[in-house]
């Protein structure tokens, strides 16, 4: 319902795009992503969609790290859009989700984590 889908489709859960979210600058990194590389005001504070795979298993989440857990990824998109000239236009009014929607997309976050790749010992760190 939310369309998340557009960013994150099927199979990797990610479109390969570079968009902005809506998260601050973050003041000590002064990140403002993609526009750092281009030197073009259309991309700032754009970065990467990252694949939705295994992100049950992984932490800190956004580009920067900023957000220990997944709870307060999906917090930020019912929340904490920030409004910018760059603000991807999908996110303009965030995502309105219950608290048993959010619950459920937790849920399913989890379902996308590989039991298979984590368990493959040639991916094991060595020894």
């Amino acid at each position: 319902k939310a369309n998340c889908a557009t960013c994150h489709p099927e199979p990797l859960f990610t479109d390969y795009s570079i968009r902005n979210i809506g998260l601050p600058v973050n003041n000590f990194l002064n990140d403002y992503g993609r526009m750092r590389v281009t030197n073009k005001k259309e991309d700032s504070l754009k970065f990467k969609v990252p694949t939705l795979r295994n992100t049950y298993i992984s932490s800190n989440y956004m580009h920067d790290g900023r957000f220990g857990t997944l709870a307060q990824c999906i917090n930020h998109y019912r929340t904490g859009v920030q409004q910018s000239p760059t603000l991807d236009p999908l996110l303009a009014n965030g995502i309105s989700l219950t608290n048993a929607q959010a619950g459920d997309l937790f849920v399913f976050l989890r379902t996308l984590t590989d039991s298979a790749l984590l368990q493959d010992t040639r991916l094991q760190k060595p020894q």
